[in-house]
């Protein structure tokens, strides 16, 4: 049986964000769907068994979606989806809000928060069938020309060479690309992780050629972090 048949289902990508023990978490889903309209519309999440955030939810009874657009940064992706709310704080990383004690991205198509009502257990994952409490759209999602939600087959086919890329990056400097630019745009020079060469020239290093090495140890420009 091929199993990546299964990526053809077309449904989106979200960022929850939960209630941990000490503050805030949240992680990549792609199984929701909405179940029930009316008053009170229904929506199910499947949730993996092994994710921290799926022992919030069951702690806690609620949690909230954000719905990512097409064009979102990699970054968040690898940030929710490839690191354990057990050990990280994640919601740190990314421009967000809090409204009423539960966070969401600030560049979403949408909000949404919920009220588990009820709940089923499978082999590798939990079915958590929530009441929306909330709903609203985000910045992505409004104005003349809104945002696409992002399909869990475009990301399949598009995006998972750029999202661990993303990722890398964000582990060999310890920051997120927000603070990176912040870094360069204040000046910062920049730092060669292989011979530890800081570059000091008068040119922006920003501004210099792709084809520009290294002069200590002719690395790549694309290999050098900010410090």
């Amino acid at each position: 049986m091929d199993t990546s048949a299964l990526f053809k289902l077309s449904y989106g990508l979200y960022v929850t964000g939960v209630k941990t023990e000490k503050g805030l978490g949240g992680c990549i889903v792609d199984a929701v769907g909405q179940v029930a309209a009316g008053d009170n519309p229904l929506v199910t999440l499947a949730c993996m068994k092994k994710n921290y955030t799926n022992e919030c939810i069951k702690k806690t009874g609620e949690y909230t979606l954000s719905v990512l657009p097409a064009n979102v940064d990699p970054f968040v992706i690898g940030n929710f989806g490839f690191q354990s709310g057990r050990n990280v704080e994640k919601w740190v990383n990314v421009p967000h809000t809090i409204k009423d004690g539960l966070p969401f991205l600030n560049n979403a198509c949408a909000y949404l928060r919920f009220r588990v009502v009820n709940s089923l257990e499978f082999a590798t994952h939990t079915m958590f069938i929530s009441e929306v409490t909330d709903a609203e759209n985000g910045g992505a999602g409004s104005g003349e020309n809104p945002a696409k939600p992002l399909i869990y087959g475009d990301y399949q086919a598009t995006m998972r060479a750029a999202v661990s890329e993303a990722f890398q990056k964000f582990k060999e400097s310890g920051k997120p690309p927000q603070d990176r630019d912040a870094d360069a745009a204040a000046g910062t020079k920049w730092f060669c992780p292989l011979c530890g060469y800081v570059y000091d020239g008068d040119i922006p290093f920003e501004q210099l050629p792709d084809t520009w090495k290294c002069p200590r140890c002719g690395v790549g420009k694309e290999a050098f972090t900010a410090v």
